[in-house]
C-alpha cells in the first residue's frame, strides 16, 4: 500500500523515476497543475492503439469493442463521481466542457437573470459565465473570499442569490490556495430559487470523493490528468438537465443521451486510460489516500512554520484544505523561485495559476502571483522535506 514514508515512491508512476543531474529523482511538486500518470494508464492507452483503432456505431468487431469501452467507462466515471452514466460527457478538458455547457445554458437566459460565481474558482469556472452574461444582459455576482480565513464568506452568498438567480458556479477546492469547499450552502441556495449548480471538481478529484448525487449537485466537472490519468475532461450532469438544454452539435448527432453533447468522436485511447486510472483508484481507495495526504499536509505546514521567510497564503490548519500551498518566499519573485528550484530538481509553479479572482481577493498582483507547491498520495515526506528545504535555501540567498 502507498504510504508517506522515507521510502522511494512505488514504480507504478514511471514519471517519478526520472532523475536529475545529482542522481536524485526529480520532485514533482506541482501536482495541482497535473499529476504523474499511473503505469496502468500508459499500458491501457498503448493497448488500445495496438489492438485496432475504430469508431463506434459500426457492426464490425473493433467498433463493437470501442462502443463497449465507452459505455463501460461511463459507468465507472459515474460511480467515481457519484453521478449517472446517462449524464457522463467526454471532452477535451474541463475548460472546453464548461464553455460548451455555458453556450447551451446561454439559450435559457434573459436580461436581468443572475449567475453566481466565487472568488476561489479557477477562471475556467468564471470566464464562460462572464461571457454569456455579457451577451445576454445577465448579471454575474461573486461570493467573496475572506482573506483572513481563506474561506468563502457565507454572508456574501446570501447577498448574491435572489429569485432571479439561474446558475450558481462554485469549486470543490481551490487550485491555488488549497481551501476545500462545502457544497451544501450552494446547493441549498440553488434549490431555494430553482437555480442550477455547477461544481468544478478538477482540483478536488485526486483528494476526496466528490459524491455528486449525495450532495444534490446538478453538474460537476473534472479532468483525469489531475488524478493520475490521461489529458481529457469529463462532465457529469443530471441526464434530465442535459435533455432540457440544446448544445451545439452536428445534425446527425443522437437526439438524446450524452453523445448528443460530444462534438465529434472523443479520444478513445484516453477513455481506455481513464478506465484504467479509475480501477487503480478503486484499488487504493480514498481512505488510504486521505491518510497519506494528512501526513503530507502536517509535514508541509510544520516546515512553513519553521521557515519565517516563507509566507503562506492559505489556511494553517490540516483540516479544510488539501496539500496545495500558495506562498511568498522572502522578496524573491515567484517565477525566479520556480526557476531556482527547478535547478535543484524540485518542480513548483508560479503565477496566478488561472485563479485570477483569488489573487485579486488576496491583494496579490496578478502579474506576479505566488509560488505554488502541491502534493498527492504518491509523494513521500522526503519529497515534502526537499521542497521546503529548497524554498528555504532560495529565501536565504
Amino acid at each position: 500500500m502507498i504510504a508517506a514514508s522515507q521510502k522511494s515512491p512505488p514504480v507504478r508512476f514511471p514519471g517519478l523515476e526520472r532523475v536529475g543531474p545529482d542522481g536524485r529523482p526529480f520532485v514533482h511538486a506541482d501536482a495541482p497543475g497535473g499529476t504523474q500518470v499511473v503505469e496502468a494508464v500508459i499500458e491501457a492507452m498503448a493497448a488500445y492503439q495496438r489492438q485496432g483503432n475504430a469508431s463506434p456505431s459500426r457492426v464490425y468487431t473493433t467498433s463493437v469493442e470501442v462502443a463497449e469501452l465507452v459505455q463501460d467507462t461511463r459507468a465507472r466515471v459515474a460511480d467515481f463521481l457519484g453521478g449517472d452514466p446517462g449524464g457522463i460527457v467526454y471532452g477535451l478538458n474541463s475548460t472546453s466542457l464548461t464553455w460548451h455547457f455555458a453556450r447551451a445554458f446561454e439559450r435559457t437566459l434573459e436580461p436581468g437573470d443572475v449567475i453566481v460565481c466565487t472568488q476561489l474558482d479557477h477562471d475556467a469556472n468564471v470566464a464562460p459565465w462572464l461571457a454569456i452574461a455579457e451577451r445576454t444582459g445577465a448579471e454575474v455576482r461573486f461570493v467573496t473570499l475572506d482573506p483572513s480565513t481563506y474561506e468563502l464568506d457565507p454572508r456574501s452568498l446570501e447577498r448574491a442569490v435572489d429569485d432571479r438567480t439561474k446558475l450558481i458556479a462554485f469549486t470543490r477546492a481551490s487550485n491555488l490556495i488549497g481551501t476545500t469547499v462545502d457544497p451544501r450552502p450552494f446547493v441549498e441556495a440553488a434549490r431555494a430559487t430553482g437555480a442550477v449548480t455547477y461544481a468544478d471538481g478538477v482540483a478536488a478529484a485526486a483528494h476526496f470523493p466528490l459524491r455528486q448525487s449525495e450532495w444534490g449537485i446538478d453538474v460537476q466537472i473534472c479532468s483525469p490528468y489531475k488524478f493520475f490519468g490521461p489529458h481529457m475532461g469529463v462532465l457529469s450532469a443530471r441526464p434530465e438537465l442535459l435533455e432540457r438544454l440544446t448544445p451545439d452539435r452536428i445534425r446527425p448527432a443522437p437526439p438524446a443521451g450524452p453523445r448528443r453533447w460530444e462534438t465529434g468522436m472523443p479520444s478513445f485511447e484516453c477513455i481506455a486510460g481513464l478506465a484504467a486510472v479509475l480501477r487503480y483508484l478503486g484499488e487504493v481507495g480514498f481512505e488510504e489516500i486521505q491518510r497519506v495526504e494528512r501526513v503530507l499536509r502536517e509535514r508541509a505546514l510544520q516546515a512553513i512554520e519553521n521557515t519565517p521567510a516563507i509566507r503562506l497564503h492559505g489556511k494553517r490548519t490540516v483540516e479544510g484544505r488539501e496539500a496545495t500551498f500558495a506562498m511568498s518566499v522572502g522578496s524573491v519573485p515567484p517565477q525566479e523561485v520556480s526557476k531556482r528550484l527547478s535547478a535543484m530538481g524540485v518542480f513548483v509553479s508560479s503565477g496566478h495559476n488561472n485563479a485570477v479572482e483569488t489573487v485579486g481577493a488576496l491583494g496579490v498582483p496578478q502579474s506576479e502571483g505566488l509560488v505554488r507547491a502541491g502534493f498527492v498520495h504518491y509523494h513521500s515526506v522526503e519529497d515534502v522535506d526537499r521542497t521546503f528545504e529548497a524554498l528555504a535555501a532560495v529565501a536565504d540567498e
